[in-house]
């Protein structure tokens, strides 16, 4: 069973900002980047990370690799971009401007809303 992350950042420009970020996401050999997309109109861009999710002996979620690496990915982001100093097209919320989850391969929306909530309550 394996759930999606679309992780977007307010930055499509400054090169260091987006390795560090993506430093951060490849540290983690069980999380993939199957995408990556670096707008530099809306100076914006979008990771898409895959990994698989584990269930304790009652079917219930328990872990998966996904959050401790988008949680990384968001504070790397927080440490590297500067809104103030920040223009493009793109509306923008903040530095980490959108978390996504969604289910793949027999995973639920159940699952993918648990790490949801499991990674809004580190962040």
């Amino acid at each position: 069973m394996l759930l999606c992350c679309k992780f977007f950042i307010s930055e499509g420009r400054n090169i260091a900002t987006l390795d560090a970020v993506e430093r951060v996401a490849r540290s983690n050999p069980e999380t993939v980047i199957v995408h990556k997309f670096h707008d530099r109109t809306y100076n914006r861009a979008r990771y898409s990370l895959v990994s698989y999710v584990l269930h304790d002996c009652t079917g219930n979620a328990i872990y998966s690799p996904l959050q401790q690496t988008v949680v990384a990915m968001a504070e790397a982001a927080f440490n590297a971009i500067n809104l103030e100093l920040h223009d493009g097209a793109h509306p923008r919320l903040g530095a980490v401007d959108d978390i996504v989850f969604h289910p793949l391969a027999r995973a639920s929306l159940d699952e993918a809303a648990w790490l949801a909530k499991a990674v809004a309550e580190d962040i």
